[in-house]
């Protein structure tokens, strides 16, 4: 196993999400999936559009603890790659997008710090 290279505890929990995928241009392309894994530094969604490293992408996202809010983050993109299945075949056009939050402020980084906090200790984990 190679070396954990995050910088914080990190939760396996499908959360909705949307994200903008025309904020490098300054339009407004909005698309709905799922979080896979979120800690209070970024996270990792399912997305339908291939984003370049260093992109910029807005963020509304509905965490558990807060159902009737959608909580406004911005993040910077790490890294997507294409979706395969176990015959490298693709999958729909689907990637996994990594990123990092960016420019987070406090009580948003605390909001997601608690519902990470909660969910390990109610759920005994779903750490990785």
């Amino acid at each position: 196993m190679g070396e954990e290279r995050r910088k914080s505890v990190r939760i396996k929990k499908f959360i909705t999400v949307r994200y903008n995928y025309g904020a490098d241009t300054g339009e407004k392309k909005w698309d709905m999936t799922v979080v896979r894994d979120i800690s209070e530094t970024g996270m990792s969604i399912a997305t339908n559009h291939k984003f370049s490293p260093n992109d910029i992408v807005d963020f509304l996202i509905k965490i558990p603890s807060r159902p009737l809010d959608w909580i406004e983050l911005t993040g910077r993109v790490v890294a997507s790659k294409e979706l395969k299945s176990v015959y490298t075949a693709a999958v729909t056009a689907a990637h996994t997008t990594r990123v990092e939050f960016t420019n987070l402020k406090e009580d948003k980084k605390e909001l997601i710090r608690q519902y990470v906090t909660w969910f390990l200790s109610k759920e005994g984990g779903g750490q990785k």
